[in-house]
This record gives C-alpha cells, structure tokens and sequence, in this order.
C-alpha cells in the first residue's frame, strides 16, 4: 500500500468510474454496502451513482434477510412489528426459538422479567446449550434446519387435537389449503427429522397451550438454511393458530423495518439498476454486463460473506475496487484503494431507527475523527466532485436531519431520543394473512461430508468482525455430540483439520470440545474464526439470504491432546 492525499485517491477513483461507465456502462459500478451502520445517512450514498446514470448493489444481507421475506411474504409484503412493551405487558409465554438473548440481545432481558414477574415463563429451543437455555425455566434440543418443520408439526397437531384457536380462519387468506397441507404431514418421519422424541413434543405443546398468549422470539440462526423464509412463515402459522391477533402478547418477534421513518424521497432514482445477491454475487454469470470499479462500505465480504475464498478471485477480475472502513480489514487488503471512514462518534447530525423499538436516534458528532479520517458522506462528495455531477450527499444529509426534526410525527422525548406511534402489527385483530402452502425442504449432506456446519453469534463480536477483540489465540474450537466425536475417532483437546465439501477445497485446524448437549450430525463454531467462511458454500435463499448452515463438512484428526501439547 503507498499512502496518498486525499485529492490524489479521489482523482484516481474518478478517473477508474469513468473508464467503467465508458467501457461497460453504468451498470458496472459495483456498490456493495455492508450493514455494520444502520445510520440513515448511508441510504444516500447511491446518489452519486444515480447521477451518473445508475448502478449494481446488492439484494439481501448475510444475517437476516430469509426471515424476513417469510415474514412479509404472509404479511403482503409488510415487515410486522411485535413491540417489546407488548411483550412485557400482555405475554404471558416467550419462546426464544433460536435466540441466544443472554449472550447477543441482553435488552430484552427487563421485558422477559416483566413476563416472569407476571407468572409467566421463558422457554428455549435450541440446537444445544447455551446460556439462555440456563435461563430459561425449560428448554428443548431441535435438529438444525429442521425448525419450520417442526413449527408445522405444532400446527397439525392444534389442528388434529381440536386446540386451535377459534377464529384462526378468519385471519387467514387460504385456511383451507393450509389446512390440508398440515394435515398431510407424516407425525412420525417429522419426528425423526427434527431429532425429537413424542414426550419432548408433546412437552412443547402442552407448554404452548398452558402459556398462550405467546410471543415466539426468533433468531437469526435458524434462518441461516434454505428453508429459513418458510420457518418464519411457518412460525406464523403457529401464532395465528395459538390465537395471535385475538389475545395481544401473541405473535413472532423477528426485527422490523430500521428504516421506517427515513425520508425515501430525498433517494434519487436511478436510470437504471441491477440487484445481485449478496452471497453470491461474485459468481461469473452475475457479472454480465461487466462489473468495472467496485465499492465496498461498512462491510468485510472477504471475511464474514460464505464462499469467502471466491472473494478475491473476483476482485482480480474487476479492474479498480474501493473499500471504505475504520481499519485495514480482510476487504481492504484485497482493494486497490482503501479510504478512512469516520465512526458514528466523529459524524452527524445523522440519525438510525431500530429493528425492535419504535425509538429514533439522532446523533452528533462528539469527538473530531482521527487522522485524516472522513465520514462517507464527505467521502462520497469527493467523488461526486471528481466525476464532475452535481450531487452533494454532506447537503443531502443536512436536508435529511432538517425534515426528520421537523416531522410532526415524531415525538422528542429525550435530547436526541424521538420516539413514533408504530403500529404493532400482531395486535389489529382484523389483520389477515397468507399462510403457507407447502411443506419445508430439508438439506442432507453431500458426498463425503457428513457433518453440518454452524456457526453461532457470540457476545464478544458480530458476523465473524473480530478487529480489536481478544480472541485468546490458539486455534478455533469445534464443538461435536459424543457420538460424532466417536465416529470421527476423535477425544477432547484433539486437533482436527474440518475441510470443505470439494475434496482438494480449503480447510482449517481446529480444537475439539465434546458437547454433550449436541445431537448427531452437526457441529458447532463461533463466527469469526480466521477462514471458516472458506468452509461454507455461497448460495441464496429466498429474499437472498445466505443460507451459511447447510454447507458439510469432514473433520479427520492430525493428533492428539498429547501430541498437540508436545
């Protein structure tokens, strides 16, 4: 890398985006914005392409995107909001299905309190132990990606039993076809594919039953699969037939929309735009026409996208690259240009909703930024000056602040804390929706991999982003049943290599921690080991999502405990 000016850089990213748009058009310029800033200021970057006469980004996120297709899809194209008061106030179950609450949403923890406090109960289900399982008054071991079939398991058995709801089929667009689809199911092979006994089951249900109105609070673990779109439609199949929409305090909690009060307008539409989706993007037959000078914000593909391995593969066949960051990440070493972008400590006025209150921030700048570090919005006025339009972001974003401050109807409740009147969508009792039609799929491992991969959030770091946290050296942990253990002939502390599904594919060392807490046929990891994501395959979802846990994997031992040790 040699250091320039900041003239210099903008100067030689003008000249890269105007070589692309008269080479290939304007579709070749690549915007790939990563979603470590929520902040609204981000949405109006794609200005300076849209002047320019359009641009590529991405479609989806690596984190909740399938979850959230399931859910406006049965919603008519709407993210539905479950306010966490309403939890509080009006459940009297929650079930954390998939969600670590104590390691990676501890704010909802007061809420879960409420419940308890009311002579509710908190339950979990989950793949294997964790700390919210310690928490909760009980929990229930689920085989992986085996969630939406067993949410449609619970569903045929309110609709055999008689226990439905009354009333369910008025809030439903096709209850009939749902009915018999449900219906269709065989109890037992469901059974045996969720990895689950009759008496756990039947435990689940009973607890349903008994704690209604109950707030399912989903994570976003369980829609990292090819099925993780419908587990979330099935999810709210489940609530309606528990009777959500009849009791407040029922329904599926899973974000909402961050960016609801954002004033979409000041967002100029492009001539034209092309959306990849953001796991798989850098395959061949989605660059066509070609993609000639790429940028990347507040994001580190290289590193946390699946397929990473494919990542810098790609760059070398985009002749310029631009990654905008606060430290030199595993992206930026791969691009031609790396810029300094500002913190939200260091910028503003700028402003970010929430994807489970109904609270804004707007936020000011409280330090100045170090260096020679610029906020995006500067940093993509620079090259708007550079390419000679006239789009002013740094403007766009003042305008921004004006209007937000000014809508009627957000309410300041605190300096610099506005909150708004949301709807909360699971208690209009004359909502109706459509429920889903067909049973989930469910992934089997490839040739020789018998293992399935996942990786978890963890307290410590989000999506695999490890920079400036103390990971304790040493190699990875992999965490496996007892029975997998044994199989693979391996003991606690051994060190294993776990290589892909290609047989002469990338692969890493790791350390193994037996987990009684396991089933069969899956083993577990923390996001963010160095080059796991070489080890999963780049494949979308529905809603684009990146289905990171149905990639396989093999693990053989090199040595063990003793030898590692010597």
């Amino acid at each position: 890398m040699e250091r320039v000016s900041w003239e210099s850089a903008w100067e030689a990213w003008g000249e890269a985006t105007a070589d692309s748009i008269e080479k290939y058009g304007p579709l070749s310029l690549f915007f790939y914005r990563g979603y470590g800033s929520l902040y609204f200021s981000r949405n109006l970057l794609v200005n300076v392409f849209a002047h320019m006469g359009g641009y590529t980004a991405t479609s989806g996120s690596l984190c909740g995107a399938a979850g959230g297709a399931g859910l406006r899809s049965v919603f008519g194209g709407e993210t539905p909001v479950f306010r966490p008061e309403t939890i509080g106030k009006r459940s009297r179950g929650v079930l954390l299905w998939g969600r670590n609450a104590i390691e990676t949403h501890v704010h909802l923890l007061p809420f879960l309190d409420m419940v308890r406090k009311r002579g509710g109960e908190v339950s979990a289900l989950e793949i294997r132990r964790t700390k919210t399982t310690d928490y909760a008054d009980r929990w229930w071991r689920v085989r992986p990606g085996t969630d939406a079939l067993l949410a449609l398991l619970l569903c045929r058995e309110l609709l055999v039993r008689g226990d439905a709801a009354a009333g369910w089929r008025d809030h439903s667009q096709n209850p009939d076809e749902f009915d018999s689809m449900a219906r269709a199911i065989d109890a037992g092979s469901a059974l045996t594919a969720c990895g689950m006994d009759q008496k756990t089951f039947d435990d689940i249900y009973m607890w349903l039953l008994a704690c209604r109105p109950v707030a399912i609070y989903g994570g976003y673990g369980i829609q990292r699969y090819m099925s993780g779109s419908r587990t979330y439609m099935c999810l709210a199949a489940l609530s309606l037939l528990l009777g959500a929409f009849a009791q407040p305090g029922g329904g599926v909690v899973f974000g909402k929309d961050e960016m609801a009060m954002f004033p979409w307008e000041l967002v100029r539409t492009p001539p034209v735009k092309r959306l990849l989706p953001v796991a798989e993007w850098h395959r061949t037959d989605f660059r066509r026409p070609r993609l000639g000078a790429a940028v990347f914000a507040s994001a580190n593909p290289a590193k946390q996208g699946p397929g990473s391995g494919d990542f810098a593969a790609a760059l070398k066949d985009i002749p310029f690259s631009v990654c905008l960051d606060h430290f030199m990440t595993e992206t930026a070493m791969c691009c031609d240009l790396v810029l300094p972008s500002a913190s939200f400590l260091e910028e503003g006025p700028d402003w970010r909703g929430s994807w489970w209150h109904s609270y804004l921030l707007r936020s000011v700048p409280v330090i100045e930024p170090p260096g020679e570090a610029l906020p995006d919005t500067a940093i993509f006025a620079g090259l708007a000056r550079a390419v000679g339009v006239s789009c002013d972001p740094v403007a766009e974003c003042r305008e921004m602040d004006r209007r937000l401050r000014s809508d009627p109807r957000l309410d300041e409740i605190a300096e610099g804390i506005y909150c708004f009147d949301e709807p909360d969508t699971w208690s209009q009792s004359d909502r109706v929706i459509r429920l889903p039609d067909k049973p989930p799929r469910f992934d089997t491992p490839g040739d020789g991999a018998a293992i399935r991969l996942v990786s978890v959030h963890v307290a410590d770091y989000i999506n695999g982003q490890i920079w400036g946290v103390e990971t304790g050296g040493g190699l990875p942990l992999v965490r496996l049943s007892k029975d997998d253990a044994a199989g693979a002939g391996v003991s606690e502390g051994d060190t294993v290599r776990i290589s892909g599904e290609q047989a002469k594919g990338p692969s890493l060392q790791a350390e193994v921690r037996v987990d009684t807490s396991l089933g069969k046929g899956y083993c577990v990891m923390r996001q963010g080991a160095d080059d796991i994501n070489r080890l999963t395959r780049a494949r979308s979802s529905p809603g684009s999502g990146a289905p990171f846990h149905e990639s396989f994997v093999r693990i053989e031992k090199m040595y063990g405990k003793s030898d590692n040790s010597a």
